[in-house]
């Protein structure tokens, strides 16, 4: 279940940072100068995102021994919300993310009749723990703007192509991101200390790939990024989301109260 969390934690970062519907000129906090180039193709993303506001995704993931493959939507703006099922070793995990709480169904339930976990933000079980703060980065990373702006501060563009995805003319950029860079504009101290545990055994950097159709939209998000692993050590999570229906109409609701319960103290 912690690898789960693991991945499931990167994935929040990858989802809300491909429907990057933010303009704002904030740069974040720290002594980096943003890329000039990368803050433009953000903004550029953001334009046309912000008017989808919604997108359906397949996604394909893994950490050490633990391989995901999901699929599910993303509507984005004021309120994020995610609704994606995922096949894992252990079996099916859903999660609804819905108004800054978490739900997740487990292959087994922990309570009969009740299928739903729901985890709030302040959770302090031992269950929310070992999910390695998967509801604190669906939280923080609700404004993609938070996202953004560790690249900006942290990365440059190093190679941009034309390619053919799916049957569709795209620009592939490739991003290389500085440890270091993040790691010193990161505020969150669980993060920065994972940053620095990343450092301390020899990552400089690490690659994210955008790929963006014709229209201005991404078409495919993937990364390769250093995962605390829930032990005290470090692991590498490999991420790739595909996206598709930009704007087609989504509904994504919490699950009925009823069939909801608390993770055990």
């Amino acid at each position: 279940m912690r690898k789960v969390g693991i991945v499931l934690s990167a994935f929040a970062l990858a989802a809300t940072l491909g429907a990057c519907g933010d303009n704002s000129d904030d740069s974040g906090g720290g002594d980096s100068k943003p890329s000039a180039e990368l803050v433009a193709l953000a903004k550029s993303i953001g334009d046309q995102t912000a008017a989808a506001s919604s997108a359906h995704m397949k996604i394909t993931a893994e950490a050490g021994d633990q391989h995901i493959n999901g699929e599910g939507d993303l509507k984005f703006g004021d309120s994020t919300a995610i609704a994606m099922d995922m096949s894992t070793g252990s079996g099916t995990v859903s999660i609804v993310y819905v108004d800054g709480v978490l739900f997740m169904k487990l292959p087994q339930e922990l309570k009969p009749g009740k299928p739903w976990l729901k985890i709030a933000p302040d959770d302090k079980s031992e269950l929310a723990r070992s999910l390695g703060g998967l509801n604190e980065q669906l939280s923080k990373n609700a404004d993609p703007r938070s996202a953004l702006k560790e690249f900006e501060n942290a990365g440059e563009i190093t190679a941009t192509k034309s390619e053919t995805l799916d049957g569709q003319q795209v620009k592939h950029y490739t991003i290389t991101v500085d440890v270091q860079k993040m790691a010193d504009n990161q505020p969150d101290p669980t993060a920065k200390q994972a940053m620095q545990g990343a450092i301390g055994k020899g990552m400089t950097n690490f690659p994210v790939d955008v790929w963006v159709a014709e229209t201005g939209l991404p078409v495919r998000f993937a990364l390769q990024t250093p995962t605390p692993d829930g032990t005290g050590g470090m692991t590498s999570v490999k991420m790739q989301v595909d996206y598709t229906a930009w704007g087609a109409p989504v509904q994504i609701a919490a699950p009925p109260e009823d069939q909801t319960t608390a993770p055990p103290a």
